[in-house]
């Protein structure tokens, strides 16, 4: 292969949090029965550039300055440290969200890459394992089926649920860089809570709103899954059969996360798309967030949140409540 590859190994060298075989505790079983791991990640990063180094240009470790300890580096790789944003804070949760540093972290690693002239880029986190010769493999064969040369090889694209999986992407080094910046844009404004929808609703408003061509408030669903508008189905619709595509399915089988493999019925569930498919649609006006559209609106061109403003974010939550009664209400008598 005539490809100059970058590997972008991003994260924190201590990884806290959940294991791949307990994805699915709650927060106080993790809590109160020592679910949450504390992985060195070292050892892992030395194994990956040991056994596939070989495979690229050039690798980075792209990590945060409060991480590295001195002297510290990795043979074989580039050490990026940068100083940590910290994460977002989360009510009822057991750590920060890291949705930004993931995200930083890419970029600051896909920088350093671009100095060297690499072409295409592999991202993948500190505290994961997997097989990168099987990943370059499938990337390249998935990527002759596409038209669009910006297509993202992802872990998997679930469209039942509205969702884009994050552990893993490989896409040519100027689309990678892209797509951090467009999560990483409007000074980090959150459209949605969910790092795996947002994704997919920021990189669109970013990169391919004129192609789309759907009204600003489609990008900012309360919650997909649960009730979505014509609009914003159109926008997840555009970006999973243009932007992005499944990468092997047995990669995501034979991931180790935090020293553990992710529990099968979850994989299994994503990769065979399994899930309601809700074909009807909502009204806009009580599936969109107006709250956040219009703080949104006032930080990017400071158009003042009016009193209707207010009455029409009211309204429309007390209308996404009204659909969720008869969500619910329909389901029990099912």
């Amino acid at each position: 292969m005539n490809k100059k590859i970058g590997l972008v190994i991003q994260g924190p060298l201590l990884s806290i949090g959940r294991a791949g075989n307990n994805l699915h505790a709650s927060v106080d079983k993790l809590k109160s029965e020592g679910g949450v791991i504390h992985f060195d990640c070292r050892e892992n990063i030395n194994s990956i550039i040991k056994e596939f180094g070989h495979l690229f240009s050039e690798v980075v470790v792209s990590t945060w300055q409060n991480e590295v300890k001195p002297g510290e580096s990795f043979e074989g790789a580039k050490l990026v440290a940068s100083p940590d944003p910290g994460g977002i804070k989360q009510v009822g949760h057991y750590k920060d969200n890291n949705k930004f540093r993931q995200f930083l972290s890419t970029l600051n690693g896909i920088k350093e890459l671009e100095k060297s002239g690499v072409e295409y880029v592999l991202k993948m986190r500190t505290d994961q394992h997997l097989d990168l010769n099987r990943l370059v493999d499938s990337f390249f064969k998935e990527m002759e089926k596409h038209s669009n040369p910006k297509a993202i090889g992802a872990t998997v694209i679930h469209p039942p649920t509205f969702l884009l999986h994050d552990l893993y992407f490989m896409s040519r080094l100027d689309a990678l860089k892209e797509f951090c910046e467009a999560i990483l844009g409007y000074e980090r404004f959150e459209f949605i809570d969910s790092v795996h929808r947002e994704m997919v609703l920021k990189h669109a408003y970013y990169s391919y709103r004129k192609d789309i061509g759907v009204s600003d408030p489609a990008y900012f669903p309360i919650a997909p899954p649960q009730g979505v508008s014509g609009a914003t189905r159109k926008i997840f619709d555009y970006m999973f059969d243009n932007v992005y595509f499944d990468l092997d399915p047995e990669l995501f089988r034979k991931t180790l996360w935090r020293g553990a493999y992710y529990e099968t019925d979850h994989v299994d569930r994503l990769v065979n798309k399994a899930g309601p498919t809700r074909k009807f649609n909502i009204p806009l006006f009580i599936s969109t967030d107006w709250d956040r559209y219009f703080h949104f609106r006032l930080q990017t061109s400071g158009t003042p949140i009016s009193p209707g403003d207010n009455i029409q974010s009211k309204l429309g939550n007390f209308g996404w409540q009204i659909w969720n009664l008869i969500r619910k209400v329909v389901n029990m008598v099912r």
